[in-house]
């Protein structure tokens, strides 16, 4: 150890609460205990949170500013991580991660300041990579090389590369960062930082120099600026040896200090414009808009009025049956507003406090201007939703004020009725907040650590009211704060609305559609090729200097490095401390016979309930979309004799005649009991993209444990007693309409939209994969024809039915293979399985009695369910049996990249199979393949990987990976946001060619160890909270695994196992596929409309 000591304790420990509990203790000192250390040389700061978590993090926080819309913040997030002073080989730093336990270096760009992440799964694994990721950081090379390669350059055609420009051609015309930089030029002076595009413009960064992108880093990227957030279950001797340890030179100070305040100024001309109409490029002619408002908030030291301000967005638009979602989404179908509502706060010097409304009807005349009053009555044709709008009010939505005014009339009657009568509306919204903040804390403490601690970093390096002196901590007693603000008088809170919303000015964007605007940038794409074309003098000396760039800034770590890199003690590598359970039920409850269980130090109760949907003929699925939005979202009509929990009066008596709960209530208490719900097809979030376990209905909800069964009473009522209505049925598809519309923008949604449609082919005896009845290309269909019905008849009588029907199969679980579904329960440490179970038991029951009786029902819900545990689940694969090569080219208007993606089968088992003992198969490793393709999969799809090299170091795109998907028994090849899709193709297809010929070269025994050691990280990662933790023991169970320990030994002995002949082996017979043009795959691209695909590429030449 250093004589003098490298960092000194900054001042006396910080405590950040972590739950209400700790708040509720009276205890200073309970939460996650917090040292800040001062470099002794500089301002540099290392903050040490002590999280209860197997996984370490560290974010290294830079505060920047922009002056330009060149992306220089952006420019130097790709650059720093491309080599350094001490470590100048590319590749370096993400090897040592790599064999490390660690997940890749990463970078994301703010507006005041930029991120570097890395995430380990030791202690000393973090200790090995952290000084070498500061020398990146702080002393990178910034080479020509690099520059050329991954900022910006142009090919001998004039055709325009780089991987931050390809980032950027993806971004910059989207919907979302278009409103997103015009409604900050609106709200800032022309030098605030907050006027420019961190991650710049493309017309921009075409003129950035790499002279520029010096002095910027050495202007900003001084220890003086830099401060480290570490969090996870760091020992003393962490920061007792491990920190002292890191080298003097890497971290000293060039004596630059960019701390100084940073312009908050609003803008000072009283004639300059507060709206601003932005069109963005559509191809869909029934595409609605968008309107956004936006206000600025107070400065962050004002601690107390942010807090509050959260408060009052939880309660104006915390939940769908908040103020502002009804005043939007719970009107009659034919004067909708719009479709969904976003408010949040950006946490910058200054808060920043905006409201989006999504889906809002766009009408446009024949001559493509916004309808007025003098043309209410075109006929022109403008889309299934809008011609369900009044045309009168709709014509007027995009006018400069008229939105601005109506939102602003809202704002004001919540005023005058003084929060509808509801004198605790804001304590029940502060109890929301809090429940929701303590509940994202034990999802990803890191995270949450990093969230409520950088912006006092930023506010220290930039406000004018720091005076540069470092403060940090203002948020650790968030719970305390938000308990005391929930219990303020009414006229507080009118108060805080009066002057923040009403009187506040409003800022305001307009995103209008646009068909035509997607030629206008074509346009100026070919004008600009040409303007290069004319720049190059010979164009082979071009050529040659951009493949010797390439050649130079190629990620290649020589052998006898990678071996001396230090790696982690594997002993001291954990998961979360859990105990499991599967709990065969004596008999099942509705569709449930069996319950997984698992007890966590947690303070939240996390249900899923899984219903197999084997029952649902094939003609109803497509409904399920539908379905799965209305089932909690809906009135329901309770029979006399159910116990209604309405959370105010406390009554628990049956009621006593039938009572109508309008879905507003229901959706309240639902929000005040649990911290989300939901219910969907599969395990994912997202109706038109991929979900695993599509087989299974899932309903879920995560509650405080002792609101559990007000929420678990709810939730069965909600699931028997919905009532599916003409007007939430045509509510819901007009939504679904408008998110189909902005998935066909998008270039991940198409691609894997198409991919899943046709590489999710059922064999004639199954039933069709439920991601194809689901996918927007089957949903758009459907919607518009669900519309049409309800405008020729005025109601949805047979839709009605449909759901009714799904709502019964589901309830009443009769599979056709006797299997019933399970639940999923993650508990706090100290809570008895059983005694939730019994209450899911006697709510069901209560109800389903009920129900049948409704329903005319004489036999029991459980009669057609088998007494045993559904786990495993089989599948079949639903890859297609093509006899010959799939090609599908997707050219799409509304594109400025490319993307692509290549899908063949995986026929090599995973897991278990069941024929034989667990000990036997492992023993004759069955799953060898998969963990060698598993592996492989991690080393090839590196950023400074093989495939990486191929087309990120060149240029072409912003990267390519292998991928498995383990349901679906897909592998699959893609290529990200390419600039030259053609080209980087290509290159992936010659660096396949060239492994076969020349492995060695590519692949050695460090580098499986690498690749092993990313994969132990991946399996750490996953059992890492008790939300991953709950997900994995499901995945677990699936699989045919008894436990996290059994599934942990078959992944470490299949792992450990995997050499580099089996690495070889699955190349040769798996990722060889994508090089044979003529092998049975789907090869899909999405592309701008222009591109051309040339016949040897093995592509489609067509549409």
């Amino acid at each position: 150890m250093n004589n003098k000591a490298l960092f000194v304790k900054d001042c006396d420990d910080i405590f950040i609460q972590r739950s209400s509990d700790d708040a509720e203790s009276n205890n200073p000192t309970n939460g996650f205990r917090t040292s800040v250390y001062k470099h002794t040389e500089s301002n540099m700061r290392v903050v040490v949170c002590r999280v209860p978590s197997p996984i370490y993090s560290a974010y290294i926080t830079v505060s920047t500013q922009s002056v330009n819309d060149k992306g220089l913040p952006h420019a130097l997030e790709h650059l720093v991580l491309c080599g350094s002073k001490n470590y100048p080989i590319r590749g370096y730093l993400g090897a040592l991660a790599a064999c490390n336990c660690s997940l890749e270096t990463n970078g994301v760009t703010f507006d005041d300041h930029t991120e570097y992440t890395i995430f380990s799964a030791a202690e000393d694994a973090m200790a090995n990579v952290l000084p070498v990721f500061l020398d990146h950081v702080l002393n990178p090379l910034l080479s020509d090389s690099q520059f050329i390669t991954e900022v910006y350059h142009y090919d001998e055609a004039g055709k325009e590369k780089g991987v931050m420009f390809s980032e950027m051609a993806s971004r910059e015309n989207s919907v979302d960062f278009l409103e997103y930089y015009h409604i900050f030029r609106l709200m800032w002076n022309s030098s605030a930082t907050h006027s420019y595009a961190s991650g710049g413009k493309t017309r921009d960064i075409a003129t950035l120099t790499k002279e520029e992108v010096i002095d910027y880093h050495r202007k900003y990227y001084d220890a003086n600026n830099v401060t480290v957030i570490l969090t996870g279950a760091f020992t003393n001797d962490f920061e007792e040896e491990y920190l002292q340890t890191i080298p003097s030179d890497i971290i000293k100070s060039r004596g630059c200090d960019s701390r100084a305040p940073m312009d908050c100024s609003l803008p000072g001309d009283d004639d300059r414009p507060t709206h601003k109409t932005v069109k963005f490029p559509s191809s869909d002619t029934s595409s609605t808009g968008s309107l956004s408002f936006a206000w600025h908030g107070p400065p962050h030291e004002d601690v107390e009025t942010a807090i509050a301000l959260e408060i009052m967005n939880e309660y104006l638009s915390g939940s769908s049956s908040s103020p502002l979602d009804m005043w939007v989404v719970g009107r009659p179908s034919s004067s909708l507003l719009a479709t969904s509502v976003e408010l949040c706060m950006f946490t910058y010097v200054k808060y920043i406090i905006k409201i989006r409304f999504y889906g809002v009807p766009y009408v446009q005349n024949s001559s493509g201007n916004t309808m007025d009053s003098s043309n209410l009555n075109s006929n022109s044709n403008n889309g299934d939703f809008k011609k369900n709008v009044d045309n009168a009010e709709a014509a007027r939505l995009f006018e400069e004020n008229y939105f601005k005014n109506l939102l602003l009339d809202e704002f004001k009657r919540i005023f005058a009725t003084r929060f509808d009568g509801d004198p605790c509306a804001l304590e029940k919204a502060s109890k929301r907040l809090s429940n929701e903040l303590a509940a994202n804390i034990e999802k990803d403490p890191g995270e949450a650590v990093n969230f409520l601690l950088y912006s006092d970093i930023v506010t220290s390096n930039f406000s004018p009211d720091s005076h540069g002196k470092f403060h940090i901590g203002s948020r650790a007693k968030k719970f305390d704060m938000i308990a005391k603000l929930g219990k303020r008088p009414v006229e507080f809170w009118l108060e805080l609305l009066k002057k923040w919303y009403i009187d506040g000015t409003v800022y305001s964007v307009a995103m209008i559609p646009d068909s035509d605007l997607e030629v206008e940038l074509e346009a100026e794409r070919k004008e600009a090729e040409q303007a290069n074309r004319t720049k190059i003098v010979d164009k082979e000396a071009h050529a040659r200097n951009i493949k010797e760039a390439a050649e130079a800034n190629k990620a290649h770590v020589p052998e006898e490095i990678k071996k001396r890199m230090p790696t982690p003690d594997p002993s001291k590598i954990s998961i979360l401390p859990h105990t499991q359970r599967l709990i065969v039920l004596d008999k099942p409850v509705g569709p449930v016979n069996t319950v997984q269980t698992i007890n966590v130090d947690s303070g939240f109760v996390n249900m899923e309930m899984q219903i197999p949907i084997n029952d649902i003929p094939d003609e109803l699925r497509k409904y399920l979309v539908l379905f799965e939005n209305i089932l909690l979202s809906a009135h329901l009509v309770l029979p006399a004799g159910i116990i209604y929990d309405d959370g105010d009066s406390g009554d628990r008596r049956p009621l006593q005649s039938e009572k109508c709960v309008q879905y507003a209530e229901f959706e309240s208490r639902m929000s005040d009991c649990t911290t989300y719900y939901n219910s969907r097809v599969g395990h994912g979030l997202l109706p038109f993209s991929f979900n695993w376990l599509d087989d299974m209905f899932v309903i879920n909800f995560c509650a405080p444990y002792k609101r559990y069964p007000s929420a678990m009473r709810l939730m069965v009522q909600g699931i028997m007693f919905s009532q599916f209505t003409t007007s939430n049925i045509l509510t819901n598809a007009q939504a679904h309409l408008v998110s189909i519309s902005e998935g066909k923008q998008d270039v991940d949604d198409v691609l894997f939209t198409v991919a899943t449609h046709f590489a999710g082919a059922s064999p004639a005896d199954m039933p069709m994969m439920n991601k194809r009845h689901t996918s927007f290309l089957a949903q758009e269909k459907l919607m518009k024809k669900v519309i049409e019905q309800i405008e020729k008849d005025g109601n949805a009588e047979d839709v009605i039915e449909k759901l009714k029907e799904i709502q019964n199969i589901l309830i009443r679980a009769t599979t056709s293979g006797g299997r019933g579904g399970f639940m999923a329960l993650s508990l706090p440490s100290n809570e008895t399985p059983e005694d939730y179970i019994s209450i899911f038991e006697n709510e069901w029951n209560m109800c389903y009695e009920k129900y049948a009786e409704h329903n005319g029902i004489t036999t029991t819900a459980s009669t057609a369910l088998v007494n045993k545990s559904p786990f495993p689940i089989d599948y079949a694969s639903r890859f297609p049996a093509l006899e010959e090569p799939l090609f599908i080219h997707v050219p799409t208007q509304s594109l400025q990249v490319s993307k692509s993606v290549f899908v063949s089968a995986l026929d090599t088992p995973s897991c278990p199979t069941g024929k034989r003992s667990f000990d036997d198969e492992l023993s004759d490793l069955i799953a060898l393949d998969y963990y060698a393709l598993w592996m492989l999969s991690e080393f090839m799809g590196r950023m400074n990987g093989p495939v990486g090299n191929a087309v990120r170091g060149k240029g072409y795109a912003y990267g390519g990976f292998l991928y498995i998907l383990w349901k679906s028994k897909w592998i699959g090849l893609e290529v990200d946001y390419a600039s030259d899709i053609v080209k980087a193709v290509d290159a992936v297809k010659q660096l396949f060619l060239d492994m076969q010929d020349n492995w060695d070269s590519y692949l050695s025994d460090t580098d499986v160890s690498l690749a092993r050691s990313t994969v132990m990280y991946k399996t750490t990662v996953n059992q890492s909270t008790p939300t991953k933790m709950l997900s994995q023991t499901v995945l677990n169970s699936v699989h045919g695994f008894s436990s996290a320990e059994e599934h942990n030994r078959w992944c470490s002995t299949h792992i450990a196992a995997v050499g580099m002949s089996d690495m070889r082996r699955v190349f040769d017979k798996y990722v060889c596929r994508f090089i044979d043009n003529d092998y049975p795959m789907l090869r899909l691209l999405v592309t701008p409309m222009d591109v051309a695909i040339p016949k040897e590429l093995g592509l489609p030449t067509n549409g």
